[in-house]
Formats: C-alpha cells, structure tokens, sequence
C-alpha cells in the first residue's frame, strides 16, 4: 500500500463481509435444490459453498440446463428473506470515510438485488464504485472485477485494500496486486479462507478499520 496515510481505496466484499446474509443464502438453497428433487442441508452447504453460485450448482450436480430457473428461483425466495447490516458495518465504513478513503464494493451477486439491498440498508452513497457479479464476463476469484473497479476510481492496485470473508475474495485480491484483509464471517469456509494467505486477517469488520488506520499512523511515524 502507497501513500502517508495507507490505502487510498477500501474495496469491501457485500455478502458475509457488510450483510448478514449467510442464513438467508441457506434456505434461499434448500429452497431452490429441494424444488429440483436433490437433497440439501448444512453439511452440503459447508462442502459446496462458493460465492460463485454456478459452482454451487455443479458441485450439487444441477443439470447445467436448471441454471437459469434456479437463478430466479433462489432470487425469488432469497428476496424474501429479511437482510440487515452485520454488526459494526455502517461503522466501519463511516470511519473510513471520514478518514478520507475512498470505498469501494465489489460482489459476486447480481446488480439489481445489490442495488436494492444497499439502497435499503442506507448504504449505497458510501460507495463510490461498484462491480457486481453480473457487470463482467469473469467473476471472482478472477482478478477483473476488482481490477475494474480501481479503474472506475482512476486508482491503482497497490492503493486499495480490499476486505472479504471469503477464499476466492482474497485470490481476486492478490492476483489484483491489491492488500487483502480476511474477515471470517457466518459462511462455511473458514478454514479455506484461513488458507487463502490474505496479507493481513482481522476478527471483525472494526479490527479491519483500525488495522488500516494504524497502518497509516505507522507511515506517518516512520516519515
């Protein structure tokens, strides 16, 4: 990370990482796979979990012709679910942003669902940037989308952070050339993320913040 102050830019994961959605994403698949014959519970959730749902799908064996109407199915029933912000979250982003970083949001999920979801939690003015699943042909752990959005920002990698609770957050990161910060959240990969060998891991969304903050002060004090 460049400058006196540390990163420029804090790129922040939606799902898991700012929304408590891991719950929701659960029944939003019972839902799905149990209308399409093919049984599914918490153990299956924990060995085929992927932000990139289309790998859900194969790891679950859904006929890649089902693709399409599981899509609007799960958003069906995901739609349904009640969404609220994880704890610390509007915080962290209001720290950051009155430290002067420039945020950022780059999800697998699809523009319109985040779109509504980041207006509804009051949110969606934090960001100055956003990549969605749907916005490219590649998605996470693809370096594109992040790499897009620093463009969209007129930054480059080695001035943004980026803060993810999920394995593939942190190969887009790395392969980005951007710092990556693991934030383990309520999906089933821990111990995938704990092997993703981010830059830097933090036990909340506000251990995060103060980690990029202090990093800061540290440049200042060494100048």
């Amino acid at each position: 990370m460049t400058g006196d102050v540390g990163p420029r830019a804090v790129i922040f994961d939606w799902d898991g990482t700012l929304v408590d959605s891991a719950e929701g994403t659960f029944r939003s698949y019972v839902f799905v796979f149990d209308s399409f014959g093919i049984p599914y519970d918490r153990s299956r959730f924990a060995e085929t979990y992927s932000p990139n749902w289309l790998s859900t799908y194969r790891a679950v064996g859904l006929a890649e012709e089902d693709w399409p109407e599981a899509d609007r199915r799960w958003l069906l029933h995901f739609g349904r679910e009640s969404h609220a912000l994880l704890p610390g979250a509007r915080e962290a982003l209001s720290r950051l942003e009155s430290a002067g970083k420039i945020l950022g949001l780059v999800t697998s999920g699809e523009r319109e669902r985040i779109m509504v979801e980041t207006r509804a939690l009051g949110v969606a003015d934090f960001f100055a940037a956003v990549v969605c699943g749907d916005d490219l042909p590649h998605k996470k752990p693809r370096p594109e989308p992040l790499l897009h959005a620093l463009s969209m920002l007129g930054l480059r990698p080695e001035d943004a952070a980026y803060i993810g609770d999920s394995p593939e957050d942190m190969h887009m990161t790395r392969a980005a050339g951007a710092f990556a910060i693991a934030v383990p959240g309520a999906f089933p990969n821990h111990e995938a993320l704990a092997a993703a060998e981010a830059d830097a891991r933090a036990s909340s969304l506000g251990a995060a913040v103060d980690l990029l903050l202090e990093r800061g002060k540290e440049r200042i004090r060494s100048s």
